[in-house]
């Protein structure tokens, strides 16, 4: 039976040093004397086939490094290039259906909050200059004197070749946060948008390149001005290359930038040190810096090391002496294994699929040995008979899908376990399991370790979880989250149906009346008459304070079953009786969308519809019901 650590495909075995010495021969102490001059001869004959290896790695590991650093900035400044994508994209289509400014800077403003919200705040905003007007989405209204089509954001944006554009990074005087802008032109030639970023994730990127490097170099960000953007010595950021005039700072900007070479070398604190660089666009260069006399003191360090290793190889005569006993120590090691494995289980059982029989591994479970004690011929067989004793009623249909050998290979054919949870004859949740042991060369399974474990303790608990996380704990429906996530899922699967969104009237003065007892009681009460009224594949959730919202799939208009629904629901809410307040009315204001099987909009634009037939409700006095009916 093969059974490994799918991570790492091995198995630790702690074999004695007792054990080891009796399986010693002379033969073995032989081969142990002459293996030491054997591999000193080797490593003796291939040193200078190390050395010059070792040299020409430092080119190739110099290349290396300056990718992994380049990937680790353009990742950061993938999610700005994305968003710079996705805004360019929305606001090029507004432009083209006629949207106006009033339009595009309310995209602009929930765009920013978005943004800022997934990315922990390192963004101020989305901002440009749209048919003629200056738009900022953070709420920022500039100075009168301050001119869009002045600033560098625009200017570089319509003036460069390029599609998105990297603004030099400048100091915030009011924040002391240094900002870096990406813009672009869009197609109208006029317009561009902007959004600017903190650049305070550059130095933590450069500190954990700088932690992962070691000792190893320095690494460089420069932006094609010749400005330091980030830099492993903190004291050289913002810096000008070119404006040093000194040495190697000069040198690095003109090798770097003007003539563009990949690789060159630098005199740098008196030694020479060996540079690699490499553009990650917006006219930004990465440079990995490497001392070349450190290089080559590693060089000769692995070459030392290589002795080392040369000497420590001759402990590998252990693994050739120790082969004769490890087979049978691995075969011990691996019966305590499997037992050990075995004692959470209720049974074990091995079946091999070809002879279509089974053996037992280990049975703590006196339903289970009734069953397949005393037999080892057909085993799918017996195995059905099993789920109809052993599994309750309630599971015994997915569970003898389960264990159809028929379909076992398709359903094994990229995975080497599945599992399926049931409840057993006495109530109690268990969990199956079939688990690969042996494939044969073309992959089909030729046998199957079959597994039964007590769950009922863990699937209790999980169960009660999900309950706790997916409802409103005052009213017992469904939460915001979890109905959203149904509603959502039903109109992506195709079906459609009414959505009812609605709130109480006048909730506040229930609360400042007659106390918070009483404003909860009538939420409650509202709840009740959702679970009474509405069909039980509904949904229904409470969305927050005093607003609740019910989807009812496939119900597409009022005459096709909606106002039957809504007048049921609404009748339980005019029977609602708080104690106290016997004769305060309870009113709602309801707003009714549908979503039919033709309709590809969102659901946030059927919520939209919704709420506005609410507020209309809400115009009327009493109880009062509104139906979206189109544009």
């Amino acid at each position: 039976m093969d059974i490994r650590n799918k991570e790492n495909n091995s198995i630790e075995y702690h074999i004695s040093f007792d054990k080891f010495i009796k399986s010693l021969s002379i033969r073995h102490i032989l081969m142990f004397l002459l293996l030491p001059l054997f591999l000193a001869v080797i490593i003796l004959l291939n040193f200078r086939v190390v050395y010059r290896l070792s040299a020409d790695n430092i080119e190739y590991d110099g290349e290396v490094r300056v990718k992994s650093y380049s990937v680790a900035y353009e990742d950061y400044l993938k999610t700005g290039l994305q968003t710079m994508e996705y805004v360019s994209y929305n606001v090029e289509h507004m432009l083209k259906t006629n949207a106006s400014n009033v339009e595009i800077l309310d995209f602009f403003e929930r765009e920013s909050e978005a943004f800022a919200s997934e990315t922990d705040s390192v963004t101020t905003g989305i901002y440009g200059y749209i048919n003629g007007e200056f738009l900022d989405g953070s709420g920022w209204i500039p100075d009168e004197d301050y001119i869009p089509t002045e600033r560098p954001w625009y200017i570089d944006a319509v003036t460069s070749d390029e599609d998105v554009n990297y603004v030099a990074p400048y100091v915030d005087e009011m924040t002391g946060d240094t900002i870096m802008t990406i813009c672009r032109a869009l197609s109208d030639g006029e317009s561009v948008i902007a959004v600017d970023f903190k650049m305070n994730e550059i130095s933590d990127i450069t500190e954990m390149l700088k932690r992962k490097n070691g000792d190893y170099g320095k690494i460089i960000l420069l932006d094609e001005d010749g400005t330091v953007i980030a830099h492993t010595d903190e004291e050289e950021v913002g810096k000008n290359y070119f404006n040093e005039k000194s040495e190697p700072s000069i040198s690095v900007a003109i090798k770097a930038l003007s003539a563009g070479e990949d690789r060159f070398e630098v005199r740098y604190d008196g030694k020479d040190d060996v540079f690699f660089s490499r553009p990650i666009g917006g006219g930004w260069y990465v440079l990995s810096q490497t001392s070349r006399q450190q290089t080559y003191d590693r060089v000769f360090a692995a070459i030392r090391g290589s002795l080392l290793v040369g000497i420590l190889g001759t402990l590998v005569i252990f693994a050739v002496l120790t082969i004769m006993t490890f087979r049978r120590i691995k075969s011990e090691n691996l019966t305590a294994d499997l037992t050990s494995v075995a004692g959470i289980y209720l049974g074990m059982y091995k079946m091999d699929l070809k002879d279509d029989t089974f053996e037992e591994i280990s049975c703590k479970s006196d339903d289970l040995r009734s069953v397949m004690e005393g037999k080892r011929k057909e085993a799918a067989n017996t195995l059905r008979n099993l789920v109809d004793y052993f599994v309750d009623e309630r599971s015994r249909a997915e569970m003898h899908e389960f264990i159809d050998m028929d379909t076992i290979n398709e359903r094994m054919s990229s995975s080497d376990t599945i599992t399926v949870e049931f409840m057993n004859h006495i109530n109690k949740w268990c969990r199956g399991r079939f688990i690969v042991a042996k494939r044969e060369p073309g992959g089909k399974i030729a046998s199957l370790i079959w597994m039964v474990e007590y769950i009922d303790e863990e699937k209790r608990r999980r169960d009660r979880l999900q309950y706790l996380s997916e409802t409103d704990g005052m009213t017992g429906i469904n939460n915001r989250g979890c109905g959203e996530n149904k509603i959502r899922k039903l109109i992506v699967e195709g079906d459609g149906g009414m959505f009812i969104l609605f709130d109480v009237d006048k909730f506040k003065e229930f609360n400042d009346n007659y106390g918070h007892d009483v404003g909860d009681q009538v939420l409650i009460s509202i709840a009740d008459c959702m679970k009474r009224a509405f069909r039980e594949n509904d949904v229904v959730m409470r969305l927050g304070g005093d607003e609740f919202a019910a989807f009812t799939p496939l119900v597409y208009s009022r005459e096709g079953g909606g106002g039957i629904i809504i007048d049921r629901f609404l009748e339980c809410v005019r029977g609602i009786r708080i104690d106290g307040i016997e004769n305060v009315p309870v009113n709602i204001s309801v707003g009714v969308a549908f979503y039919r099987p033709e309709d590809d909009f969102t659901f946030d634009e059927l919520y939209k519809r919704a709420d506005k037939c609410t507020y209309d409700s809400k115009d009327k006095a009493g109880t009062y019901v509104t139906f979206y009916e189109g544009e």
